[in-house]
């Protein structure tokens, strides 16, 4: 077995957090889907085809798994079953209370009134965000109605450009207050349930039926990170941040 290394945790977090923030950035979400009719929705979604989040998290949503190819073998992360849920939920439990006995494992609202002591305001960092966000939102809509309305493709562009700028916005804001935040006691259970969860739904296909490709957790965070370990963390945390987003219960 491959030792473990603070490179592979490292790596695996630095993978959950970028897929975790693209898939938080969905170009449509419920609200907007109410303003705008199927076939609006379509065209939108069409215009930001070239975008990787979208193609990842439609796939999620459509097919509840992603299928995927590395030399010459196929494998897939799913949805987690119920059963993978209720463990992942003691896993979290109990990771809570180890992390809570550890008297150097700071709360999140301990570590932002550090952070503000010393000048750096992360409520000020959410303000920013939502406010970002909001306005994505209103652009969106408009860009429904100028499709509708059939406006000129220049002026579609120009939303198109409008929006992708806010989304960059806002990925950078939210990678930085991930980065603020990430040694704190909230933070550190979810990594440990993202990386518990990225194993359990991982598989790999032989012989036509489908198995784990890790057959355990800690054989999981023991592996030396490439481009399959890559891959499955990338499109598992797709899959694991939109059942977060359902009320999954984890």
């Amino acid at each position: 077995m491959v030792k473990e290394t603070k490179e592979t945790k490292d790596k695996v977090e630095d993978v959950i957090e970028e897929a975790k923030v693209i898939t938080e950035e969905k170009i449509l979400d419920a609200e907007t889907e109410k303003q705008v009719n199927l076939a609006t929705i379509k065209k939108v979604r069409d215009m930001f085809k070239d975008n990787e989040a979208m193609v990842l998290t439609e796939a999620a949503i459509q097919n509840s798994e992603i299928v995927f190819d590395i030399k010459d073998k196929k494998y897939r992360v799913r949805k987690a079953n119920f059963q993978e849920k209720q463990d992942a939920n003691k896993y979290r439990m109990k990771t809570y209370v180890d992390l809570l006995r550890d008297k150097d494992c700071l709360l999140e609202k301990d570590l932002r009134k550090i952070y503000k002591e010393r000048g750096v305001d992360i409520e000020s960092l959410d303000k920013q965000i939502m406010e970002l966000s909001n306005q994505q939102q209103k652009l969106l809509f408009d860009l429904g109605k100028a499709i509708k309305e059939n406006k000129p493709k220049v002026e579609l562009e120009k939303y198109k450009t409008e929006v992708t700028l806010l989304m960059q916005s806002i990925q950078g804001l939210s990678m930085e207050k991930q980065q603020l935040l990430e040694f704190s006691l909230e933070n550190r259970v979810m990594m440990e349930v993202y990386s518990y969860l990225i194993w359990a739904v991982a598989e790999v296909n032989v012989g036509g039926k489908w198995q784990k490709i890790w057959p355990t957790h800690s054989a999981f965070l023991n592996t030396t990170p490439d481009e399959l370990l890559n891959a499955v963390t990338r499109n598992a945390t797709v899959l694991i941040t939109e059942d977060l987003s359902s009320n999954m219960g984890v």
